[in-house]
């Protein structure tokens, strides 16, 4: 199913963004500051919501 995806592109930038997340410190989510913290929460919901898409346009749909 996903031949038909060309991710070819996102190569580069996705091996960036491992490097940056390797070099970032790992902390609980009590020790980010304010901006770390909505920056994750939105994070995640971006996540979620990309997910969760397909099953709702499908049960929106019919």
């Amino acid at each position: 199913m996903l031949n038909w995806l060309d991710f070819s592109g996102f190569g580069p930038a996705l091996a960036r963004f491992r490097r940056w997340l390797d070099k970032t410190p790992k902390r609980e989510f009590s020790e980010l500051s304010g901006r770390g913290r909505i920056g994750r929460l939105i994070l995640m919901a971006v996540v979620v919501g990309v997910l969760c898409a397909p099953l709702i346009w499908f049960f929106l749909k019919h």
